[in-house]
């Protein structure tokens, strides 16, 4: 008789059969699980180099868009800072606090201008020091409700992992 399918095991080959099935199982749950919290976009299938030429392309303006909307991305590949709680309390709270550096008083076209000659991890330092001033500004978006939500959870698993 063909044994080809698992038919006729025996009492060792059994147990080994039901623990192969078992871990299968397993580790197609976890499998699954990972890809319903992992983003589904293509783009982040994309190799690290890649999205790293894609952004230097990116002037600021887009750039400064693109980081709101990817920000765990970009925290993993080094081009956004950590951010603390208080930073995103002062990042989601529309506060009029006045402008500590005279920079923040000149044109936007200048503004965006200087950040074209700066890193891109300078640029988010940059807008997440300065983000109130550069939303009445027109150069920082203003945050969806899902924006917010995203930099919180990433901001609360990073201080997990601490």
């Amino acid at each position: 008789m063909d044994d080809t399918y698992g038919d006729n095991l025996s009492g060792e080959d059994s147990l080994s059969f039901n623990q192969t099935v078992q871990n299968s199982a397993s580790q197609s749950t976890v499998a699954a699980a990972s890809q319903t919290t992992a983003p589904q976009h293509p783009f982040y299938r994309l190799s690290p180099e890649l999205i790293l030429d894609i952004i230097d392309l990116l002037p600021p303006e887009s750039f400064i868009n693109f980081a709101f909307a990817n920000y765990p991305l970009l925290h993993a590949y080094g081009l956004a800072p950590a951010l603390s709680r208080l930073r995103i309390a002062y990042i989601t709270k529309n506060t009029q606090i006045p402008a500590l550096f005279p920079l923040i008083n000149m044109p936007a076209e200048i503004m965006l201008q200087i950040m074209r000659n700066m890193k891109p991890i300078d640029i988010m330092q940059f807008v997440f020091a300065n983000y109130q001033d550069l939303v009445r500004q027109g150069i920082a978006p203003p945050l969806t409700g899902e924006v917010i939500t995203q930099l919180r959870s990433a901001v609360s698993a990073r201080l997990e992992l601490d």
